[in-house]
């Protein structure tokens, strides 16, 4: 039997169906069974809408059952968006034809790829348009099932205030009204999930890269004033320089695997070599990966992560429950999704000053305990 694409990671369906669930005002229809609609619907902890189809369905076709749904979602939502799964489009139903012109829809069965491209298909659908009035930027890359979404929104919206800048609007954590008149321009929180609205500024994701970020915004904006910005900076970095430094007089620098989407992962890696001299072994990635000074390597199946972590045993792991299996003596932080046996109901950031500071308070943490656990 050939194995399931990418085991560790939700596919396309689930992309598509977090894009449009993190716009409020946009009714999203599952057009598919049962088992499509309780993935996203349990981890996403938005309201979704199934046609949740049965053997008949494919044989007689769901058009009947579909167009009732859409009818009557569209008297509750300002926008009915539909994801298409993998049993209708294998049966060649034509769902296009019969929908309504104005309703959103991705052709996104989990079979055309992984979480990042459905995400991407479907933001292509969405009824977002360019306001050259609209003040502030636009956040970019947020994504519901990220454990750093509300933190990453919460910490660009504190730096940009802080050097009075203001948001438009948020993809795809938002509001449909706030799409719909959204910046020219933006700030990308996750490199990864860039949606394509907006010229990019830059991105949040690292101290340096906010700064420069910052001064691209300088350039095009009124009033934007870096200093709020500047003097934490200097704070922050000077506190995390200390703590490091006091980590390596009595430790050896760790040896760490990474795993989580590219971005993330790498900037990660390029954190802990900077400020503890990490030995990273491998970046583990769940989606495509990109150009990085540290190896990189598909981390697409339990098996493929095993082997990864044998091949060379890491001290530190960053990255979600199944790295935490499989290697369970490792320091551990949790990085990625899923994570499972912990509750996690704080906003943290891993953007900007804080996210920074979080993470490696986060790593040291997790490298004092487990060396005290071990000594123990």
């Amino acid at each position: 039997m050939r194995d399931c694409m990418n085991a560790l990671w939700p596919c396309a369906m689930t992309g598509a169906v977090t894009c449009f669930a993190g716009i409020r005002g946009i009714g999203t229809v599952i057009h598919g069974p049962s088992g499509c609609y309780f993935f996203p619907a349990t981890v996403l902890h938005r309201e979704l809408h199934c046609t949740f189809l049965i053997e008949e369905d494919l044989i007689f076709g769901a058009e009947e059952r579909l167009l009732e749904i859409v009818s009557t979602l569209r008297e509750r939502y300002a926008a009915v968006a539909v994801v298409n799964t993998c049993t209708p489009a294998i049966t060649g139903e034509e769902i296009r034809t019969f929908l309504p012109g104005e309703i959103l829809m991705v052709d996104s069965p989990g079979f055309l790829g992984n979480f990042e491209e459905g995400y991407h298909a479907a933001c292509s659908t969405l009824p977002a348009r360019s306001d050259p009035d609209a003040a502030g930027v636009n956040l970019d890359g947020l994504q519901l099932l990220d454990l750093f979404c509300s933190g990453n929104a919460l910490e660009a919206q504190r730096i940009l205030a802080a050097a009075g800048v203001g948001v438009a609007a948020r993809f795809c954590d938002g509001s449909l009204e706030e799409i719909g008149h959204s910046s020219c321009r933006s700030v990308q929180t996750n490199p990864d999930l860039a949606s394509g609205y907006g010229q990019s500024m830059g991105t949040f994701l690292g101290i340096t890269e906010t700064e420069e970020t910052l001064k691209s915004l300088e350039k095009y904006l009124d009033g934007v004033d870096m200093g709020a910005f500047e003097q934490e900076k200097e704070s922050v970095e000077r506190a995390i320089e200390v703590s490091c430094e006091k980590f390596l007089m009595r430790h050896d620098p760790p040896v760490v695997a990474i795993f989580s989407g590219f971005s993330y992962a790498d900037f990660a890696a390029r954190m802990l070599k900077q400020y503890l001299d990490a030995s990273v072994t491998v970046l583990g990635c769940r989606n495509s990966p990109g150009n990085s000074r540290f190896r990189t390597a598909g981390a697409c199946s339990l098996s493929a992560v095993k082997d990864l972590i044998a091949k060379d045993p890491p001290d530190l792991l960053l990255g979600s429950s199944f790295e935490r299996l499989a290697c369970p003596e490792a320091a551990f932080v949790p990085f990625t999704y899923p994570m499972r046996g912990m509750v996690r109901l704080k906003a943290r950031p891993l953007i900007g000053i804080q996210g920074m500071a979080g993470l490696m308070e986060d790593v040291l943490n997790a490298c004092l305990d487990n060396r005290h656990t071990m000594n123990t």
